[in-house]
């Protein structure tokens, strides 16, 4: 499944792949990172690099064109005369420009000359015209402006598709090169100056461009194939002549492959398009400086300003001309194009693409492809994933470090598609076949002990999800018969069905399942809208066993008279009851032992019941709360205990709550000479929790409640391995399942001081899994590390209490309880034991008989305390 898993990957990114490329994706994605990469940062423009732009207000000034002629003639003799090196126009002069009276004029001359006059009227006539046609041809003026000048460039327009083919004029194959062959875009149409203009020019260059397919312009042709010759681009023109380079050092060269410049190599790809890193300027501005045509023709601008630079004249105003969009919302006018493009001939800054990319790019997409589906499947998928993740990143740092800083312009785009698509195909893939995969027998063992624990907890909804999970066993049958039964006893018979249901479709024959399905569905059927979650009610009240008990309805346990419900727990609900005999008030907690038990079960259920009743009613010590009787009537089964006054610790937990420091280490000290009590007699509460513990600050009285509860109410899980107790309170060999003795209390009664002092638990996680794995394994932390007043001495009790092996904590609870105390007289905090404290040691004897586990270590010194833990009950 799983190599199969990495075929498939790799065919769903084979077929991303084929979409992308057909669609265009890939030509969009390699344009954005080509826009990104490139106008990061470059290099400061070329200094020499000035532009005169026919702007908005020039047009103000000298009006909307054309122009005279003789407006750009006077800007040329002002450059010239200045010092200019090189000057460039990029307005059109393709149509000749001359007054409608210069015919005539010129007419006249000719008539004249026909009439052989010589005379002084004729002779002066004659020099009158001659002056007004100089006057009047602005094409001669430029043009004798351009040859005085002599290093004038001027701009063709090509067509690169469409339009009527003309002869390149004579004059332009001055500029042209050789031939180029395939490496030329080819052009189809030509707009050159007029012939009087062209002419005297030192080069007529292309101003031409190649837009990409999504409209923007990366790309300028610095050569284009017309009439067999290759007719280079202005920018290159410009660029040879600002080096003082002649037209014979200007040849194509195909390794590596671009333009030679005397000893600079221009990098152009195979049709001679060069892609220049176009220097970024702040808030759409030039970066090349830019002036006003009119500021420079009237004066305001000196001339001298311009002295040894490459003078670029051009439209900087849209009602002129269009801008042409550069990347993103950028855009440029083409003199600033122009601009852009001789920088980056001159510095060097063109970028690489070289034929062979392509089959890097569609490898990088097939190596992709192998890697998902040969190397994935070899792999775990953590690995998978960190290595996948890897190769990646290494695909787009490749691309965009070429770009950044070498140049190269390299499309990797396919090869990270096929490892994004193949890599998410594979684990999208892995999940849906994990669904249906049967997990592991450790995963399972986990999810089982989980939901037992949730169900101690009496989270039993969450038990049920945990559980369902695990494959069908004995085991797991056995906790979910239980786990229905709970639910029963809760009366949620909705959830009851559910269980039973689920267990029915693994094993129809287990146990009486089939039996109790059908029961809770006929009590869904019956119930009348009461809440499923209400508990065993009260029966009605018995045949009288008292006189009067008749007439006044009282609802009545046993001997004992109902009052009110107080509370609910795990076990079922607590009532105020009154013993009417004696008047005593008492807690009456109960358990529904006929919806739990069915035939020899039920019959072995109550026999436990009583027994372990007894037992926990012989426990007679001022911390332990007094169990008075134990019964059965109507299947309801119920514990008749002391009421008592105060509250349980469970608010005393939290920040602004905490009790002082001495009555925590009081309360803990006579806790825990109670669990040594119970232990001395064999009980072991296995759930010791601040909520199971009461105080009366009034009476400064301590009592420890529900013991042998936990047993009494859930032997038979017992036997099936649940877990029982509150997880964050339990010790490391409790959570594990194992036989456990007093010393898992004195864990307990360790986590319950560390959450009284400190207002924390001292392990904690974010799921029931992650902090049963910090009990078996995390140290508790330094208790002073949250409560820095605390005395070392206390924090020494604590630490010695939370030992993961039993054999290295407290081995008693004498033990415990005298630490304890020392440790308030140590700090000041608590006085030393109380009057007429009990001595155990006198019940240890007359019980006959101790735990055996418990047996071994009871009067042994606990381990590990040496120098740093005094046998301070030794002392006693």
């Amino acid at each position: 499944m799983w190599r199969t898993d990495g075929l498939r990957g790799a065919l769903a990114a084979a077929v991303l792949v084929a979409l992308c490329a057909a669609t265009g994706v890939f030509q969009w994605l390699e344009y954005r990172v080509y826009d990104a990469a490139t106008s990061i940062h470059t290099p400061a423009p070329l200094p020499e690099i000035a532009i005169i732009g026919i702007d908005d207000a020039s047009l103000e000034s000298l009006g909307n064109g054309p122009w005279s002629r003789d407006v750009y003639a006077k800007l040329i003799d002002q450059l010239s005369a200045a010092g200019a090196k090189t000057i460039v126009l990029t307005p059109s002069f393709a149509e000749p420009q001359s007054d409608r009276g210069l015919a005539y004029l010129r007419k006249m001359r000719d008539t004249m000359a026909r009439a052989g006059d010589t005379s002084p009227l004729a002779t002066e006539l004659s020099r009158t015209v001659d002056e007004a046609e100089k006057a009047l041809d602005s094409d001669a003026r430029l043009a004798a402006s351009i040859q005085r000048a002599g290093n004038v460039f001027l701009a063709s327009r090509y067509t690169l598709a469409g339009g009527a083919r003309t002869p390149l004029p004579a004059y332009a194959h001055r500029s042209v090169l050789p031939n180029p062959a395939s490496f030329a875009i080819p052009a189809t149409s030509a707009q050159n100056p007029v012939a009087g203009i062209g002419s005297v020019a030192a080069g007529v260059g292309h101003l031409s461009v190649a837009l990409d397919e999504d409209g923007h312009l990366r790309g300028i042709p610095l050569l284009l194939r017309y009439d067999d010759v290759g007719v280079p681009s202005l920018a290159l023109l410009a660029a040879r002549h600002s080096l003082h380079l002649g037209q014979n050092e200007l040849r194509v060269q195909t390794e590596p492959q671009g333009i030679r410049m005397g000893g600079l190599h221009v990098v152009t790809d195979g049709s001679a398009v060069m892609h220049p890193r176009f220097h970024a300027a702040p808030d759409g501005a030039s970066a090349f400086p830019v002036v006003s045509f009119a500021q420079v023709s009237s004066g305001k601008i000196p001339p001298q300003d311009f002295k040894d630079k490459v003078v670029l004249v051009g439209e900087t105003s849209n009602a002129l001309v269009t801008p042409w969009v550069q990347s993103g919302a950028r855009t440029m006018y083409p003199v600033e194009m122009l601009a852009q493009t001789l920088s980056a001939i001159r510095l060097g800054l063109g970028v690489q693409r070289p034929e062979w990319v392509w089959t890097m790019s569609w490898g990088s997409a097939l190596g992709a492809l192998l890697f998902v589906a040969l190397a994935l499947p070899r792999l775990s998928r953590p690995a998978g994933g960190v290595l996948g993740a890897g190769l990646l990143l290494l695909l787009v740092a490749t691309e965009w470090g070429l770009l950044r800083y070498a140049g190269f312009w390299i499309p990797l785009a396919p090869g990270v598609l096929a490892l994004l698509g193949g890599i998410t195909a594979f684990a999208v893939l892995g999940k849906l076949s994990a669904r249906g995969t049967p997990p592991s027998a450790e995963t399972a063992e986990t999810d089982r002990m989980m939901g037992l624990a949730l169900q101690g907890q009496g989270q039993l909804d969450m038990a049920f999800e945990r559980l369902r999970r695990v494959p069908p066993s004995d085991a797991l049958m056995d906790n979910l018969y239980h786990l229905a039964q709970d639910f029963e006893r809760k009366r949620n018979f909705a959830k009851a069905k559910s269980v039973y249901k689920h267990i029915l479709q693994h094993n129809k024959g287990y146990k009486d399942a089939h039996a109790r399905y059908k029961r809770v569905r006929a009590h869904l059927q019956k119930e009348t809208g009461a809440p499923s979650s209400t508990p065993a009610s009260i029966p009605p009240t018995p045949a009288p066993r008292l006189p009067g008990d008749a007439a006044t309805g009282i609802p009545m346990l046993g001997r004992y008279q109902i009052d009110r419900e107080i509370g609910k727990g795990a076990m079922g609900v607590v009532y105020l009851g009154r013993d009417p005999k004696i008047g005593r008030v008492v807690a009456i907690k109960t358990l529904a032992l006929g919806e739990e038990f069915e035939g020899d079960a039920l019959i072995d259920a109550r026999a436990r019941f009583f027994r372990e009743a007894e037992t926990a009613g012989r426990l007679q010590h001022p911390c332990i709360v007094t169990i008075f009787d134990a019964g059965e009537e109507h299947d309801l089964a119920y514990i008749a205990m002391e009421f008592l006054k105060g509250a349980d610790l469970a608010r005393a937990c939290h920040a602004g709550h905490l009790l002082p420091v001495a009555t925590v280490l009081s309360i803990g000290a006579r806790v825990a000479e109670a669990l040594d009590y119970a232990h001395a007699h064999n009980v072991v509460h296995r759930d010791i929790k601040p909520a199971n513990i009461m105080f009366d600050a009034a009476t400064d009285a301590v009592k420890v409640t529900d013991f042998g509860i936990a047993r009494i109410t859930d032997s038979s899980k017992t036997r099936t391995g649940l877990v029982l107790g509150t997880p964050s309170f339990m010790s490391p060999e409790q959570l594990a399942g194992k036989k456990v003795d007093g010393r898992s209390d004195l864990y307990s009664l360790g986590v319950t001081l560390f959450q009284l002092l400190t207002g924390s638990l001292p392990l904690r996680g974010e799921s029931m899994t992650e902090l049963m794995h910090k009990i078996a394994n995390a140290e508790a932390p330094d208790i002073r590390q949250l409560r820095p007043e605390l005395s070392p001495a206390v924090a020494r009790v604590v630490a010695q209490a939370l030992q993961k092996r039993p054999e290295a904590r407290y081995q008693t609870g004498r033990q415990f309880a005298a630490d304890l105390r020392l440790a308030g007289v140590a700090a000041g905090q608590a006085g030393s034991p109380e009057p007429g404290a009990v001595v155990y040691d006198a019940d240890r004897d007359a019980t006959g008989h101790e735990m055996a586990d418990f047996q071994r270590t009871v009067m042994e010194q606990p381990a590990g305390r040496g120098a740093a833990f005094p046998p301070i009950s030794g002392a006693r």
